[in-house]
C-alpha cells in the first residue's frame, strides 16, 4: 500500500501525496530535502532528507507497468479493450459450443470440396 505524507511550504501544509509525488517534487525542485514532511498516519514532522523514500525512487526509477499505464492515461482504454476481448471470446466460446457440429459439418463438406477438385 502506498504511503501518503504531508509537506510544508512554509506557507501551508500540503497533503496527503504519496511518496512517489515526493520524490517527483523533490527532482522538480518545488521541494528539497530540508522540506518538512509527515506521514498521514504520524503526526511527527520531520526533514525530507531523514525520511526513507527508498520504495518510492525505486518506483519512480522503474514503474510498473500500470503504473506507466496510469501516468499516461491508458489504463482505462486499456481495460476496456481487455474487456471487450474477453467478452469476444466468452461469446465465440458459447457460440462454438452451441453450433460445434454444424461446424463440423462445413468443414467436412470443405474438406471435401478441396479433395474432389
Amino acid at each position: 500500500m502506498a504511503r501518503k505524507f504531508y509537506y510544508d511550504t512554509g506557507t501551508e501544509k500540503i497533503g496527503p501525496v504519496s511518496g512517489t509525488e515526493l520524490v517527483r517534487l523533490r527532482a522538480a525542485g518545488e521541494i528539497n530535502d530540508d522540506t518538512w514532511v509527515r506521514r498521514a498516519d504520524n503526526n511527527t514532522w520531520r526533514p525530507l532528507h531523514s525520511v526513507n523514500l527508498t520504495e518510492e525512487e525505486e518506483e519512480e526509477r522503474n514503474p510498473g507497468f500500470f503504473t506507466l499505464l496510469r501516468r499516461s492515461g491508458l489504463l482505462g482504454p486499456v481495460l476496456l479493450i481487455l474487456l471487450g476481448l474477453v467478452f469476444f471470446i466468452v461469446i465465440a466460446v458459447g457460440a462454438i459450443q452451441l453450433f460445434w457440429p454444424v461446424l463440423l459439418v462445413l468443414f467436412v463438406f470443405w474438406l471435401l470440396g478441396k479433395a474432389l477438385k
